[in-house]
């Protein structure tokens, strides 16, 4: 009911209202150790931050951050999958910004608007090795876990079955 309350508040155009539903969505799922549906709010949250917030994409990937920080596997492993994710889709939508920038000796900065290319690859390989570090974990967790964050291909299922298999398939079509 709570996310048919979500896609209401959509409907009418109300992307505030619509995630102040869903952060209480993710208290819910938190507290109910629904990792599926903790994540499933963590999408609709960073959907609905894209909308409302200017500096969305950096905001957002730095708030998988403390997500993740938060998680146990095998959500953890999801969450850095995604972060990897938007890490490169940030780099594909800004790589004119970064071909020919230098890079600097250190680079401490948070802002990875003045990140080199290097440190950019560096995070998003270190990030898809890390959502796949437990194998033993992910490779017994079955993918009906996680129906709710899922899009079903037809007649696919016996390709990626088990959680392994789905975010080396993630993994892969970086590398």
């Amino acid at each position: 009911s709570n996310w048919e309350k979500v896609e209401q508040l959509e409907k009418k155009g109300l992307p505030q209202s619509a995630l102040k539903e869903v952060i209480a969505i993710y208290n819910l799922a938190k507290k109910d150790n629904n990792d599926a549906q903790q994540i499933k709010a963590c999408m609709f949250q960073i959907k609905y931050r894209n909308m409302i917030e200017e500096d969305h994409a950096e905001n957002n990937i730095f708030f998988v951050d403390t997500l993740i920080e938060q998680a146990k596997a095998p959500a953890k492993n999801i969450l850095q999958n995604m972060q990897a994710e938007m890490f490169w889709q940030y780099f594909q939508q800004n790589r004119w910004k970064f071909y020919n920038r230098t890079a600097l000796q250190q680079e401490n900065s948070k802002d990875i608007s003045t990140w080199s290319l290097d440190k950019l690859h560096e995070t998003i390989s270190t990030l898809y090795k890390a959502s796949l570090t437990d194998k033993l974990l992910l490779q017994n967790t079955k993918l009906e876990n996680f129906e709710p964050i899922i899009i079903k291909g037809q007649n696919t299922r016996q390709l990626r079955p088990t959680l392994y298999d789905f975010l080396g398939h993630r993994a892969l079509g970086y590398f």
